[in-house]
């Protein structure tokens, strides 16, 4: 099996923790060559354990509402299951297997205002499907932070135990007991298709001729729209979205002023790639985007323990402490935190030794607690890039009609257990796909009719509202 050496593990940490920088600078803090950066980098795309650079939205900031949701199973293959139903979501964002306690899934959706009912639908259906046996949701309250592992030194093994857990802990109890407020959304009417689809591109990465991702340069960025905006011209049936964004393009990459080239591709003026970052890319850069990071395969990679801690019943001044405790002194693990109305989500990613010295920390400082594993690996978790065409320009606002949020996405879930495109199951399996297959009118392949089971009722649930 290929492995990192020290100078690969180095450069992922640098990649993480700078990763705006360009590789000159992160070569000088690695104390190496520019060229021997590039070639490391190289290898290690090419052995797919780095692939590229993304960011995640703050959707507060487009008037989105963060919703994290526990779905509790009781049997391997609901696993699968939940997974493609949840992957059909319009508004899904990220999701991961959890163990503990319970399995199950833990999955983040980002939600327009006043759509509590139908995602209560949704989540049901998947309750009365049994793709789980049970599910817990959350709002966010905005207040998030998510951090790489800082930068370590690798002289000895030693100098990696140094760190005194137990006094750092401590040091919350010190902290304000106050959250700082947070930014409003911004107005949507200043909010373009431009705008969105440079949020969409710069938290993935978008091949046109060339990769765009966070890193990409603005002169880079204006060339990919430009090109975008002349295949569209040339479509003869465009979506709604495509017709925005192409009355959106045309003002901008005025066609008539604007001098072309010898194959009739327009040429960008300066003045206009000046009116791009002013306009477009620093509202979107230095106020939606978010968390700057690249992604890699951690399989060969992590060394470390990733556990999940759900705190409940904490007072609102401890809430305050902690987030501004891990915001400040920056604990030296891979940390995610989240505060939600009924909670508090925190996600560390350690190495073993610190394991059960945290367990400890949480357990004698918060009564109600839950400690979880969580599973980055492969499909067992997945982060979803923001979605373009949810938003309706026309209406210049979300899709939250019955269809968008629901009726397709049922129908897309029915479509792919019919076609049996959710994955092979054995034969124990089978008879739970056939019944909910028949249950939905659906045929099950042989022709074999089978009658479809009444489940109990499920508990109520409701999500608490804005």
């Amino acid at each position: 099996m290929d492995q990192l050496n020290i100078l690969d593990q180095k450069i992922l940490n640098v990649l993480q923790n700078y990763t705006l920088e360009t590789y000159s600078k992160q070569a000088e803090r690695l104390k190496i060559s520019p060229q021997t950066m590039i070639r490391r980098v190289e290898s290690l795309k090419k052995r797919e354990i780095l692939r590229f650079p993304i960011a995640s939205f703050i959707p507060e900031r487009v008037s989105l509402s963060r919703y994290g949701v526990m779905f509790s199973i009781s049997s391997l293959h609901q696993f699968t299951l939940l997974q493609n139903a949840l992957s059909e979501h319009k508004y899904i964002r990220a999701y991961n297997r959890f163990y503990g306690e319970n399995f199950g899934i833990y999955a983040h959706f980002d939600l327009p205002p006043n759509t509590e009912a139908i995602f209560t639908k949704y989540l049901e259906y998947l309750l009365n499907e049994e793709y789980c046996d049970s599910y817990f949701t959350m709002k966010s309250m905005g207040y998030r932070l998510s951090q790489p592992e800082p930068l370590r030194r690798y002289s000895s093994e030693t100098e990696k135990l140094k760190f005194d857990v137990i006094s750092f802990w401590e040091k919350r109890l010190t902290k304000s007991t106050t959250l700082p407020r947070l930014p409003s959304a911004i107005d949507s009417n200043l909010i373009e298709p431009l705008h969105f689809m440079l949020l969409r591109d710069l938290t993935t990465s978008v091949r046109n001729g060339t990769t765009i991702d966070i890193r990409s340069k603005q002169t880079e960025l204006v060339k990919h729209y430009r090109d975008y905006y002349e295949s569209l011209a040339k479509k003869i049936k465009l979506t709604d979205a495509e017709e925005a964004c192409l009355y959106n393009l045309s003002s901008f990459f005025d066609t008539k002023n604007m001098p072309k080239n010898e194959n009739g591709k327009i040429i960008v003026s300066d003045a206009a790639k000046v009116e791009f970052g002013r306009k477009y890319y620093s509202l979107v850069f230095n106020n939606l985007i978010t968390n700057p990071r690249w992604n890699f395969s951690r399989k060969l990679s992590e060394q470390h323990v990733t556990r999940a801690y759900f705190i409940e019943n904490i007072p609102e001044q401890e809430k305050a402490q902690l987030f501004r405790f891990l915001n400040e002194e920056k604990i030296p693990f891979q940390t995610a935190f989240e505060l939600f109305d009924k909670g508090i989500f925190l996600r560390l990613s350690m190495p073993p030794y610190y394991d059960s010295k945290i367990n400890y920390l949480i357990w004698s400082s918060f009564k109600d607690h839950k400690i979880y594993s969580l599973d980055f690996f492969g499909k067992h978790g997945l982060y979803w890039t923001f979605e373009f065409d949810s938003y309706d320009w026309v209406k210049k606002g979300w899709r939250t009609d019955d269809e968008w949020m629901y009726d397709s996405v049922i129908d897309k879930i029915n479509d792919k257990l019919s076609n049996g495109t959710y994955g092979n199951y054995k034969k124990d399996q089978e008879a739970y796909l056939r019944k909910h297959i028949a249950t939905n009118g659906k045929s099950n392949g042989n022709g074999n009719g089978v009658t479809a089971t009444t489940t109990q009722p499920p508990t109520e649930i409701t999500i608490r509202g804005s």
